[in-house]
Order: C-alpha cells, then structure tokens, then sequence
C-alpha cells in the first residue's frame, strides 16, 4: 500500500486502485505502446480526480473543525475520514458537496484547457495527442462520475445529502428513495455502457443500501 501526507492529510493507495484504474483505462486491450501510454494516461486521470475529490471533502471538513482527518483511495474509488460527530447536519452536507464541487471546479478548468487545444488546431506530434487525449479523460471523468455520484443513492455524494437532509429518524425512507433510483440508474448505465464493471458497482451499492435497511429495522 503507497502511503504519503499532502496538506498535512495522511493519504494510502490500495493497490486494487491502481488494478482497476487500468482496466477501466483498457489494459487488458492494449497491445502497443501507444495503448499503454493511453492506459497510464487514463491511470494518472482517475488517481488526481479521485484525489482532488476527497481533498474537497477534506478539506471542507477540516474548515469546519472535523478531526483525523486522512484519504484512502480504493478499488471502488476514495473515502475521506475525519470525526464527523463533532459536525452539525448542515456542515455535514456542505462537506460532502465539496467533493463533487471540487470535481466540478476540476473539469471546467480543464474543459478551458480542452477549449484552447481545439482552437491551436490538430495536434502536431504524437505528444500533443497524448495531451489532448489526457485533458479528454480529466473532463469526461470529473463530468461523468459527479453527475453519478450526485445520484440519491447510498453510499454516493448524493446519498449521504439525501440522509442527512431528511435525518436519522427517516433512514427507512432514505433507504427505499436509494434504491429506487439505484434500480433506474443501473438500467440507465446497462443501455448506455454495457459495462460489467458498473454493474458490480451498482451491486455494491445495493447490497451497502439493503444493510442499512436491515440495520434500521
């Protein structure tokens, strides 16, 4: 497990991170250097989204007096820790939207970038493609996974919103509201990206969501 401090905020990679970041980048398709120049390409692209997201989240909660805090990055993705107790509901739900605005905020710069490489013309050299093609995946990814995860469903950004506004007492109710849409959203992902990855996703998700259903009982 790779481990380092940036911003005083104790970060740890889990190798499953890596090991996915490069299949959804195309590994086990990549047969020339140039696919796998794309494929580390794509790697770096999840590693500093996922990263900036978390940090969002981080450094929200640390604004709001939130303690220990630290990031793990995973196989499904990142998770930002601290000592929520120590946050009211409406700090609570400002902290999880920093994620998805940090992603937000990530996209639309390199959608500027993205912008500015378009008007400079085709690319030159096999470089600049290389750049075009990371400036692609950085928007693509901040776009399409924030949208995701302002979805109401738990344990996503847009869960954790959902939970918080309508309280401990409606944790049944948040439950049902999450999987219903879990059940829309999978559809919607199986028409558009066929993927199996996403539907283990989606599983996931269902299964942390039939556990908290159970719990409330």
């Amino acid at each position: 497990m790779l481990t380092f401090t940036l911003f005083r905020i104790p970060v740890s990679i889990h190798w499953m991170f890596w090991a996915l970041a490069a299949f959804l980048g195309g590994a086990l398709r990549a047969q020339s250097a140039q696919d796998w120049h794309r494929v580390i390409l794509f790697m770096v692209a999840v590693f500093i989204s996922i990263l900036i997201h978390e940090l969002g989240h981080t450094l929200a909660g640390i604004r709001f007096g939130a303690s220990t805090p630290s990031i793990q990055l995973h196989g499904l993705g990142g998770l930002a820790r601290f000592r929520q107790d120590q946050l009211n509901r409406r700090q609570r739900i400002l902290m999880t939207l920093a994620g998805p605005g940090a992603s937000i905020l990530l996209a639309f710069a390199f959608f500027v970038i993205a912008i500015a490489l378009y008007q400079s013309g085709p690319p030159a050299s096999y470089p600049q493609t290389l750049v075009n093609f990371f400036v692609d995946v950085m928007v693509t990814i901040n776009v399409f996974w924030t949208i995701i995860n302002l979805f109401p469903v738990l344990p996503l950004d847009g869960g954790q919103v959902l939970r918080e506004t309508l309280g401990p007492e409606r944790v049944r109710l948040t439950c049902i509201i999450s999987l219903m849409t879990l059940i829309l959203l999978a559809g919607l992902l199986w028409m558009e990206t066929r993927s199996i990855y996403n539907m283990i996703v989606m599983a996931f998700l269902g299964s942390y969501t039939l556990n908290l259903l159970q719990q409330s009982k």
